[in-house]
Parts: structure tokens; C-alpha cells; sequence
């Protein structure tokens, strides 16, 4: 009796582990799949690899473009299931507290959340002006702010005195008038941030009339304004 539960025990490990490998490396070309079509590229164009289990067993697999600016996340799987559960733009780290610029959420899967529609103009405008940005302690002058909307990821940056430059990325979240846009941060060059950043440009849009930036920056508060 025991050699029979083994040898079935055996013809069904054997039956199981390769369905099993082919359902985790199955989530790579998904999450690649899914990622190039929110992003609107080809799915060349997505790189993929299986990462680390979560705390409730699903599994990981960590993506990065190979075109645009920086553009990386992670999509997560239902090991039980073997359903996508979210994608998420932001590394992975192990909690629920990261930034999401967009997410697929369980029980509406195959649908993105994306940000409310904003249809702001396409530039990249680099003006000189006056300002201040304020952190960690310091202050500094400002003299040049920079926007650029033309990627999906917004950059909005500051520059000033003894060469001092920030650069803030993330999604524009609104319309607050003709001109005026509002993102919301989500990372920069110099550290974690969030918060948001407001911008103006003028009529031609051709220069930025102004940027005030107001959030936190590696933990502490911050805020910059600028205007031309």
C-alpha cells in the first residue's frame, strides 16, 4: 500500500511541478502584455522578471521600459488563481506604501485606473525668473523653471543659485484654470517626494509664469515657488 501511495505520490509531483513552472513564468509575459498596452508600446518594449513572493504568497514580477524616462514597476499575481491582480508603476517594497501612477485592482481585472483626463498642452518651456525653494533647512534662490509635459511622466524642475537643480516627476491630476496644471509628485532625482506641483504657462505657451511645488522630500517638508 505504501509503494502505491508513493508512486502516485511521485506520477503526480511530477504531473505538477512543471504545470506549476509554467503558471509563474506565465505571469512574466502578462505582466509585459499588460504594461504595454496601458503604456501604449510594444511589448518588446517591456522588460520582466519573476520577483519575490508577498506576505499573503502572491508573486512578484518586477517590469522596466526600455523607452521613455525612468518608467518601471511591478505587476503582482494571485499565486492561487493565477490571475494579475494590479500593475503598478513604482518599485516594489515589500508594503502597501509606495506611490501608484496607475493600478489594475482585484475584481476589476483587465480595466486600468487611470488618472482623471486631463488634456494638457505637449511642451517642454524653460524660463528665467525669480523664486525660492526651502528645505531641509536651507534656502535657496531660485532663478529658472523648467516644465515638460510631453511624456506621460511630467517633469517639472527648479534651478538657481550655486547650481542648485530639482527635478520632480509625476502625473498631471488637474486642470485648475486656463493654463494652470497641478501634478502630483511622486519621485525626484534628489530622493523619495510626494505632494504636488502647480504650473503655469502663458498664453503661447512658450514660458512657464509660474511653479510652486509643496510636499516632502526625504521625509521632510519642503516647499519651492517660482515666477517669471
Amino acid at each position: 500500500m505504501k509503494l502505491i501511495d508513493l508512486r502516485w505520490t511521485a506520477a503526480f509531483s511530477i504531473l505538477l511541478l512543471p504545470s506549476l513552472a509554467i503558471a509563474q513564468y506565465g505571469y512574466v509575459p502578462e505582466c509585459q502584455e499588460s504594461v504595454a498596452r496601458r503604456l501604449n508600446l510594444s511589448q518588446l518594449d517591456v522588460a520582466a522578471e519573476l520577483g519575490p513572493f508577498t506576505g499573503n504568497r502572491n508573486r512578484i514580477v518586477n517590469w522596466s521600459t526600455r523607452r521613455g524616462r525612468n518608467s518601471n514597476g511591478f505587476c503582482e499575481f494571485n499565486t492561487a488563481t493565477g490571475e494579475l491582480v494590479r500593475a503598478v508603476s513604482g518599485r516594489f517594497n515589500g508594503s502597501s506604501d509606495y506611490r501608484q501612477r496607475f493600478v489594475l485592482d482585484e475584481g476589476n481585472r483587465g480595466q486600468w485606473n487611470q488618472p482623471p483626463a486631463v488634456d494638457y498642452p505637449r511642451v517642454s518651456v524653460d524660463t528665467s525668473g525669480r523664486g525660492a525653494f526651502n528645505g531641509a533647512g536651507n534656502s535657496i534662490r531660485i532663478t529658472r523653471g523648467w516644465v515638460n509635459t510631453e511624456d506621460q511622466q511630467v517633469t517639472v524642475a527648479l534651478s538657481g543659485e550655486h547650481d542648485f537643480k530639482i527635478n520632480f516627476y509625476g502625473l498631471v491630476r488637474q486642470q485648475t484654470g486656463d493654463r494652470e496644471y497641478v501634478m502630483q509628485i511622486d519621485r525626484s532625482d534628489r530622493g523619495p517626494a510626494s505632494g504636488r506641483a502647480t504650473f503655469r504657462f502663458n498664453s503661447d505657451r512658450n514660458e512657464v509664469e509660474y511653479i510652486s511645488v509643496d510636499g516632502r522630500l526625504n521625509g521632510r517638508s519642503i516647499n519651492g515657488n517660482f515666477r517669471r
